[in-house]
């Protein structure tokens, strides 16, 4: 199922028709959507829908575009539609939801403090608490990467201590050792596809990455996938990798588009920087990158 969840995430704008989805996993549609619901615990039809939602929640954060055009890109066909489906998911409608986070930050703004706006509660699945500190943030234009990857399912899992972050790529690197692959483990990337604070638990998707030189063809459970270049606000974190969300949320909130930018509603990613000590991995400090994408004129 790895490649489908890959061509999902990289077409997602697209109508991804089941017979689609199942030519790539090379099964009947009978059969492709019965192992699909055993793999990920839902349809395709309500993965597809769940991740369109979801995505819809960053570009209401992130861009200026209007609710019917965040509707018709999520592929509902009218506001209306996209607002009930919107409200089911999330327990409140996408225009109070951005009503309500322009006004949380513009509270953060004049604060600078961790702070929980008094217009969502803990039950509410889009709630916003960040710490933000003052650090630079710089705009970087990525190079393409060929990556090879592990994905793991979520984030307490990732964070809760049970074993070492970077013990995530241990199999990757075996991996890579074992087919002869030219790698730099002073260099690991992390693909971070979904917000803790709108995803449930057990379906955050997290990829440890290992670049590659060259596009390959691999086996389960080892996955590939290209990234492609790109503008990014990008800022360094030299905290533990439990309050990463922190410096996310700092440049959510806190940076500001040119006006030619902003944020994209793209996956962010991590770069650790690490280092060889006693024969085992440890990481220095990581630059936490968010695309960026060209506001759209209007005339």
């Amino acid at each position: 199922m790895l490649p489908v969840l890959v061509h999902i995430e990289e077409h997602l704008d697209d109508p991804l028709p089941l017979a689609d989805l199942a030519a790539v996993a090379g099964f009947s549609p009978h059969h492709f959507h019965r192992i699909f619901h055993y793999v990920t615990g839902e349809a395709p039809k309500e993965y597809l829908r769940r991740l369109r939602l979801e995505r819809a929640v960053a570009r209401l954060k992130v861009s200026p575009d209007n609710v019917l055009e965040i509707a018709l890109e999520a592929g509902f066909k009218t506001h209306e539609t996209f607002t009930r489906a919107f409200t089911r998911q999330f327990g409140i409608n996408p225009s109070e939801f951005r009503s309500v986070l322009r006004a949380y930050r513009a509270s953060v703004a004049d604060t600078m403090e961790s702070s929980t706006y008094d217009g969502f509660t803990d039950e509410t699945p889009l709630t916003l608490r960040f710490d933000m500190r003052r650090e630079p943030v710089a705009v970087e234009k990525t190079p393409p990467r060929h990556l090879i990857f592990l994905r793991h399912n979520g984030y307490e899992n990732l964070l809760a201590g049970k074993r070492a972050f970077l013990s995530l790529w241990d199999e990757l690197l075996e991996y890579a050792d074992a087919h002869g692959l030219e790698y730099s483990p002073e260099f690991l990337v992390g693909l971070t596809h979904d917000d803790p604070y709108v995803t449930d638990e057990p379906k955050i998707r997290f990829d440890a990455c290992l670049p590659v030189s060259v596009p390959m063809n691999v086996s389960h459970p080892i996955g590939y996938r290209y990234q492609e270049p790109g503008l990014c606000v990008a800022r360094r974190h030299f905290g533990g990798m439990e309050e990463i969300a922190k410096t996310f949320a700092y440049i959510g909130v806190e940076w500001l588009p040119s006006d030619d930018y902003c944020l994209r509603a793209a996956a962010p990613f991590e770069i650790y920087h690490c280092r060889q000590v006693d024969g085992r991995l440890e990481r220095i400090f990581t630059d936490a990158y968010v695309p960026l994408e060209p506001l759209k004129r209007t005339h």
